[in-house]
């Protein structure tokens, strides 16, 4: 299966939009081989995405306590991944989705998740500031994740 890059939030919870608009974005810098999906967070609706594919790459704004803008890059893998009651406005968040898909033996063979941390998340559209100064460096490392785990 090809490649997928998943952009997860909400459009209409601004910066919770931030999966989704990223995706929006990159998906024209998209090699033809890799598929693209923007899904609300629910844990079976990326267990049904990611089930088979080698590599997978979720976008998404995610809540930890580092300030507004920051990018983190996590292994979704990573045995220490925990879910944070907090995590997300849409659901029980990527952790959980993982919990269950190790539960269940449904995990692509690689999975990066790329959150920056929301500022607002209240109904509405547009970014808040923070989110907005540190949009294209999102992009940028997303591209860069592409190219690093994607053959050409």
């Amino acid at each position: 299966m090809n490649p997928l890059v998943i952009g997860v939030g909400n459009r209409w919870r601004r910066d919770d939009g931030v999966g989704p608009c990223a995706l929006a974005v990159l998906s024209t810098q998209l090699p033809d081989d890799v598929d693209a999906a923007t899904l609300d967070g629910e844990p079976s609706r990326l267990l049904d995405a990611w089930a088979g594919r080698s590599f997978v790459l979720v976008i998404d704004a995610i809540r930890t306590g580092a300030p507004a803008g920051t990018l983190h890059r996590l292994d979704g893998l990573d045995e220490d991944l925990r879910p944070a009651p907090s995590a997300s406005s849409h659901g029980p968040g990527i952790a959980a989705a993982v919990a269950l898909g190790r539960a269940l033996d449904r995990l692509p063979d690689q999975l990066v998740v790329l959150g920056l941390e929301p500022s607002d998340t209240s109904d509405g559209d547009g970014f808040s500031d923070a989110v907005m100064a540190a949009f294209d460096d999102l992009v940028s490392k997303a591209a860069e994740e592409v190219v690093a785990h994607v053959p050409q």
